[in-house]
């Protein structure tokens, strides 16, 4: 969609700001984000180019519980379903706020792993 050399991209959701809302992507410093003028081909824009990046709020959610907790009822009963249910890995979401150098806002969600990573390409 955003063309070939985006492999080993994060997801990044975009809730609010002066980009449009939806999934972007977030590779090695740098964004693909939809503007009214690319909502198809999104623009590239550089994490350095932010000002300020914050945490709004994190959220803590199993990722894959319902699977395992079925596969696990399927195999063992309601004791498998609990173990399945136990085995899922936990995934944090971010939710954070940052402000461009131009003055511009985004609010967006991604993995911790990926927030970690956009904040240490801010320039401060």
């Amino acid at each position: 969609m955003f063309g070939q050399g985006w492999f080993n991209m994060a997801k990044v959701t975009v809730l609010a700001g002066d980009f449009l809302q939806g999934d972007s992507e977030y590779r090695e410093g740098a964004f693909r984000l939809k503007t009214p003028f690319k909502p198809n081909q999104g623009t590239k824009v550089q994490a350095s180019a932010f000002r300020t990046v914050e945490v709004a709020s994190q959220d803590s959610t199993n990722k894959g519980a319902i699977g395992y907790g079925i596969a696990g009822a399927l195999l063992l009963g309601p004791v498998g379903a609990i173990a399945g249910y136990l085995m899922a890995g936990r995934e944090t979401e971010i939710t954070f706020i940052a402000t461009f150098k131009d003055g511009s806002k985004l609010l967006a969600a991604t993995d911790s792993d990926t927030y970690r990573d956009i904040s240490r390409h801010v320039s401060h």
